[in-house]
């Protein structure tokens, strides 16, 4: 084992080489299961940042973890795992694309696609449990991952409930965002890791403080991307939110910035499907622009971007550390897909 500190993409490619060799493996020892496994395959294939595994893998190495086959394991479990909530997302989403190609439910139908998102689940579960650390340490990064896989069930869950309203406030849609996306994408992954090292709360206590602003600011940029970004870049439509209705920050932030005959509009047409027009659509969009939702949730981005880099130079980690931590921050608030 070294201590090299690998650069984002040299560890993506680690844990994309790990992930289809495992898959491959399932193939074979589940030969009725390959066309299930061969959708997990092309999914993963699609692309993705693999911040997830990314974050798990620096919180062991903050934590004084060492690299090493285990811990590449561990995180790459992290992407099946996000790999069933993506394919079960868009199911409920009835999305028809992500990551430019065509989403499961969209080629083969929402049972099949219940069916690669279940196997996703139980194959990450697989991938960590038998990851190769000794068991009591396996048990003990367990406890986060189980509570993480909870929490963004809740989220969904809590989406789901807001979606059937018009009023939702702001603390809500940041509540839900924190739980469906902000922690399982940031502060559970980083806890995991570190957890699967040993880590006392004098690491975990500044790391929550950096990971907790670095999560929410993760998911305003994906609220942003989903309505203002580039579909190429994206490779999903970016009027699906609006078309879907999602009650994310963006919509709680324009609902209360609106005089009275633009809020009927926006709230009467939010969410109307396909029933609305590009016309309406673009309408939708101005009033965004016009109430100063965009421009304050950006605002609140940059505000919670300065919070991620106060806690990071405040973290009792190493310079290497420190870097792939500024590297993953970086990656995670300035993307554009």
């Amino acid at each position: 084992m070294s201590d090299f500190r690998p650069t984002h993409p040299e560890l993506r490619a680690r844990i994309d080489a790990r992930l289809f060799e495992v898959l491959a493996r399932r193939r074979e020892h589940v030969p009725e299961a390959a066309p299930l496994v061969a959708e997990i395959e092309r999914v993963v294939g699609a692309g993705g940042k693999r911040l997830r595994p990314a974050f798990c893998y620096w919180g062991h190495r903050c934590a004084g973890g060492r690299d090493g086959p285990e811990i590449v394991d561990a995180a790459a479990s992290l992407e099946l795992l996000h790999t069933f909530a993506i394919v079960h997302d868009d199911i409920m989403d009835a999305a028809h694309e992500r990551r430019g190609v065509p989403t499961v439910n969209a080629v083969s139908g929402v049972n099949v696609a219940l069916l690669v998102g279940d196997l996703a689940l139980v194959l990450a579960d697989d991938l960590f449990m038998h990851c190769g650390f000794a068991p009591q340490v396996v048990a003990d990064g367990f406890d986060c991952y189980s509570r993480m896989r909870q929490e963004v069930i809740a989220g969904q869950f809590l989406d789901l409930v807001v979606s059937e309203r018009a009023e939702v406030s702001e603390d809500e849609t940041r509540r839900i965002a924190v739980l469906k996306s902000g922690r399982y994408s940031v502060e559970e992954p980083l806890f995991i890791g570190a957890a699967l090292a040993g880590a006392g709360d004098d690491l975990l206590e500044p790391l929550a403080r950096f990971a907790a602003p670095l999560g929410e600011a993760f998911q305003m940029r994906d609220d942003l991307l989903g309505t203002f970004g580039s579909a190429a870049a994206t490779g999903k439509p970016v009027d699906s939110d609006i078309r879907q209705g999602k009650r994310n920050i963006l919509y709680a932030k324009t609902l209360h910035g609106l005089r009275e005959s633009d809020r009927t509009f926006f709230a009467g047409r939010w969410g109307d499907g396909e029933h609305l027009s590009a016309e309406d659509v673009e309408r939708l969009r101005e009033l965004i622009e016009s109430s100063g939702a965009r421009a304050a949730t950006e605002s609140l981005l940059d505000e919670l971007q300065g919070q991620v880099e106060a806690a990071l130079d405040e973290l009792p980690v190493d310079a290497d550390c420190r870097a792939a931590l500024d590297e993953l921050g970086r990656v995670a608030i300035e993307r554009e897909s």
